[in-house]
C-alpha cells in the first residue's frame, strides 16, 4: 500500500497561485499569499476598503502611491502526515494585476517521502505553473496549469540505500479551477464559499523485492480531486488593511492510496523489466480547517502566514503551515 503523492502535490502545487481570502482590498491590488490548501485565489481584488490616505490625516499632503502592478512572492511550507514522513515546499511567483483580474508564473519544489513495506521512497518535484483569474463584482474565478518534473531519491530500506534500477525521474503535470462569491458581511467582515476542482496526473516508483533480480517499475497515478471551502474574513488595522480568517473545507480524491494490482503475473520470471505495474486507487473524503493572516509591513510588502489541519483522511490526517512575503513594483 502507498499514500498517492500525486494527491498531495496537487494541493501544494496550487500553492504558487493560492491566497487567502483576504482580498478585500481595492483594486488593482499586489496578489495574495500562497497558501496550499483550501484557498482562493482572487479574493485579493474583493470589495473595495476605504482609501488610506482619507482615513489617515497625516497621509492628507502626501502624493497618491504610484500603481505597482507586478508583485513578487516567495513561500515556504511544510507538512507533517500523522505516523507518517514530513513534506515541505518552497516557491516563487511573479503576478501581473490587470484590471480587476490577473495573470501569474510560478515555479514550485516540493519534497516529500513515502512509505511502502518498510521501504522510503523519497522524491523531489520542480513543477511550473501558470494561471489567471479575478474578481468580477465579488465573483471570484481562477485557473491554473502546472507541468514539472518527479526526480526519484534514493530508495532506502533497513539493508540500507540505493539507486532506482528503473526509471530516474517522470513527468508531471495538473490542470485546475475554482468558482466562488464573497458576500461582505460589513465593511470589515466577508464570507467566501467557494468551489474547486483539479486533475493530476503523474508515476510512482515501485521498488522491486530484494534478492529478486527484478527492475524496479512504475505505476501510473491520475488524481481527480474536488472541495468546497467556507472562509470568513475580518479587516482590522487604523486602515483596515491586515486580516485574519478562518476556514473549513471537505475535500474528495479519487486516489487517496495506492496499490500495485495483485495477480497480474504468474511469477517473477514473468515480471517484465520494463513498462508499468497496474495499480489501484482508493478514494476518500475529508474535513479540513485552516487559519491565515496577512500583515501590510509597508505600503508595498506583506507578510501572509496560514495553517492548516486535515481529519478523517485515510491517507492519515496532516498538520501543514507556511509563510509568504510579497512585494510589488
Amino acid at each position: 500500500m502507498l499514500h498517492s503523492l500525486p494527491a498531495c502535490l496537487l494541493l501544494a502545487g496550487a500553492a504558487v497561485l493560492s491566497s487567502p481570502a483576504l482580498a478585500q482590498d481595492t483594486a488593482p491590488l499586489p496578489e495574495a499569499s500562497a497558501t496550499p490548501e483550501g484557498a482562493t485565489l482572487s479574493t485579493e481584488a474583493a470589495p473595495a476598503a476605504a482609501d488610506s490616505s482619507a482615513e489617515d490625516p497625516a497621509n492628507a499632503d502626501q502624493p497618491p502611491l504610484r500603481a505597482a502592478p507586478w508583485t513578487v512572492t516567495a513561500s515556504a511550507g511544510v507538512s507533517n502526515r500523522d505516523d507518517g514522513p514530513d513534506g515541505s515546499w518552497q516557491s516563487l511567483s511573479l503576478t501581473r494585476q490587470v484590471g480587476r483580474g490577473y495573470v501569474r508564473g510560478g515555479l514550485m519544489r516540493y519534497h516529500g517521502t513515502l512509505i511502502q513495506a518498510y521501504t522510503a521512497l523519497p522524491s523531489d518535484y520542480y513543477v511550473a505553473t501558470l494561471g489567471a483569474g479575478g474578481n468580477f463584482d465579488n465573483w471570484v474565478v481562477d485557473g491554473w496549469a502546472s507541468y514539472g518534473r518527479q526526480d526519484y531519491g534514493r530508495i532506502t530500506t533497513e539493508r540500507g540505500s540505493r539507486e532506482s534500477t528503473g526509471a530516474k525521474s517522470s513527468g508531471y503535470y495538473a490542470l485546475g479551477g475554482d468558482f466562488g462569491r464573497i458576500f461582505p458581511l460589513s465593511p470589515r467582515w466577508f464570507v467566501t464559499p467557494t468551489v474547486v476542482g483539479s486533475y493530476a496526473e503523474g508515476r510512482l516508483l515501485r521498488p522491486a523485492p530484494e534478492f529478486a533480480d527484478l527492475v524496479d517499475l512504475e505505476t501510473r497515478e491520475p488524481t481527480w480531486t474536488l472541495g468546497s471551502t467556507v472562509r470568513i474574513d475580518h479587516a482590522f488595522g487604523k486602515n483596515a488593511d491586515h486580516y485574519i480568517g478562518a476556514s473549513v473545507s471537505r475535500n474528495w480524491t479519487s486516489n487517496a492510496v495506492s496499490e500495485v494490482t495483485r495477480g497480474q503475473f504468474e511469477g517473477l520470471e514473468n515480471v517484465p523489466r520494463s513498462g508499468l505495474l497496474d495499480s489501484q486507487h482508493t478514494a476518500d473524503g475529508w474535513w479540513e480547517v485552516g487559519v491565515s493572516a496577512n500583515m501590510k509591513l509597508t505600503d508595498r510588502l506583506h507578510l501572509d502566514l496560514y495553517a492548516s489541519r486535515s481529519f478523517d483522511a485515510l491517507a492519515g490526517n496532516t498538520t501543514a503551515g507556511g509563510i509568504s512575503l510579497r512585494q510589488s513594483f
